[in-house]
């Protein structure tokens, strides 16, 4: 077999491997998103607060005080995504099926999206299935996927508004339309930013001044908008809500170490993730180092040094790692399609790639199967639980949402920050740990277990919990991962 022969055995088996593996992805996901439909299987505390924030939408209440008659609030999400899981609601039936089918949409059309992209940068069909197969492969995406959260509907604004600004031609209705795009993505995130500065500043490399100039000041009167929007519609209280919430309880020296957080992060929950930045990063060093005026390079590092600077506040997860895995994914595919001497080592570490990725996603396919329903778990909980005119504490608003309540906690994560930086405003629930105000506590852990001490102590509720929880209620019973707890 001549040399040349054996350089090009590779290149014909990577086609038939890519074509499987992305196969296999799109199957599990598939699998995965019915039975999530079904059982509901992702909605955590996260997710609760998300959810509790509609619900509170719907019933006339936008952001909730940090105390009121609801109870606690206190959030650092922003509007947009909340408010259309409680108006389709109305559509989809339950605040949940809203909440989850938005997620699902947005991702479906982030896909479609990034395949728009690489096909308009003349990346063959096949390599741009590989690209849509590379971003469903990574956990962050299957996350935004199958949970209720943002950030799936704040990526897909973003990405949209950048696939509008790639024309060199652009006209103004386009410009004015990716303006808006960008308008909403910071809507439903605050950090989402970094899309139009990506655009703002590729164009004035490229001396487009005008452009630049229409689409930064669009932009920027429509983030105004936004803010005054929220502003008024929360009768003035939403800046104050955001400035005692917004460190997230965090230190100078822990957000020196975001970095460190953020492939910590990566390593534990998501390393198909750092899988593919890296070869990116590296690809796109390489192809896109003399093009200082493309749109793409400047995305990523954006969002790279967003993400990283996020990582720099504690609670942090990884469906903040979407946007810049979107972009490591079109930096690599694009950097391979468009340098030959690239073709061959990226086209096979992309199919390495997938095929890696196959065993978590089947992994976590097996592990749905053998999943407990969250709402039907809800459901018998608050079935057992007797109405005495009390309220119910529960760590996963979700508990009380699944039986059409309103949650006196809207965030524990976000209440232990509170009780540090705002004592007197926390007086109401230790009174009620004190002195058995609630009718039950529903817990995610047990309390009594190295894990739940540290976890209550640390990241949920804080202060004396653990003490008034012992000395004031008793364990009643666990219905899947919720422990209940009932009054002495």
């Amino acid at each position: 077999m001549s040399s040349e022969s054996r350089s090009n055995a590779p290149l014909k088996l990577y086609p038939g491997l890519i074509v499987a593996t992305s196969a296999a992805i799109s199957a599990i996901l598939a699998a995965r998103l019915v039975l999530n439909f079904r059982h509901q299987y992702f909605l955590s505390h996260v997710e609760g607060a998300w959810l509790t924030c509609a619900h509170d939408f719907l019933h006339g209440v936008f952001y909730r005080p940090l105390f009121s008659s609801l109870g606690y609030g206190g959030t650092r999400y922003f509007p947009l995504y909340f408010v259309l899981t409680g108006i389709f609601s109305k559509v989809f039936g339950t605040l949940q099926a809203s909440a989850l089918a938005l997620s699902a949409i947005s991702v479906a059309l982030v896909c479609c999206g990034a395949y728009l992209w690489l096909r308009r940068a003349a990346v063959s069909p096949l390599l741009g299935l590989t690209g849509v197969a590379g971003i469903l492969a990574a956990a962050t995406t299957q996350q935004a996927l199958l949970g209720a959260k943002g950030d799936a509907l704040a990526a897909v604004l973003n990405l949209w508004g950048l696939v509008l600004c790639l024309k060199p031609d652009i006209k103004r209705g386009p410009l004015y339309f990716s303006a808006l795009l960008f308008t909403l993505a910071f809507a439903t995130k605050l950090t989402t930013v970094f899309g139009v500065a990506a655009v703002v500043l590729s164009w004035v490399f490229a001396r487009r001044y005008k452009e630049a100039v229409q689409l930064a000041v669009a932009t920027a009167f429509g983030y105004a908008a936004v803010l005054v929007t929220m502003y008024v519609a929360s009768g003035g209280r939403v800046f104050s809500i955001f400035r005692a919430c917004a460190s997230g309880g965090g230190s100078f020296s822990y957000t020196l170490q975001a970095p460190l957080h953020l492939l910590s992060k990566a390593i534990d929950v998501d390393p198909i993730f750092l899988l593919l930045l890296i070869p990116a990063a590296a690809f796109g060093v390489v192809s896109f180092r003399q093009s200082k005026t493309e749109i793409l390079p400047i995305y990523f590092l954006l969002a790279l040094l967003v993400s990283v600077v996020i990582f720099g506040s504690p609670g942090i997860g990884i469906n903040h790692l979407l946007d810049v895995h979107i972009a490591a994914i079109l930096l690599m595919v694009i950097s391979i399609s468009r340098r030959q001497e690239l073709a061959e080592a990226g086209t096979g570490v992309l199919a390495l790639c997938l095929l890696a990725a196959c065993g978590p996603s089947a992994q976590a396919l097996h592990g749905d199967l053998h999943r407990r329903s969250i709402r039907a778990d809800a459901l018998e909980v608050m079935a057992r639980i007797p109405e005495d005119g009390r309220p119910v504490l529960a760590e996963n608003a979700e508990v009380l949402l699944a039986a059409g309540k309103t949650p006196y906690l809207l965030d524990p994560f976000m209440f232990r920050i509170l009780g540090v930086t705002h004592p007197t405003l926390a007086s109401d629930f230790w009174e009620k740990m004190n002195h058995r105000g609630f009718s039950a506590i529903v817990l995610q852990y047990d309390p009594a277990s190295a894990e739940g001490k540290a976890w209550y102590t640390e990241t949920h509720f804080g202060g004396e919990f653990l003490q008034d929880l012992d000395a004031n209620y008793s364990f009643s019973r666990t219905v899947g991962q919720m422990w209940i707890f009932t009054p002495k």
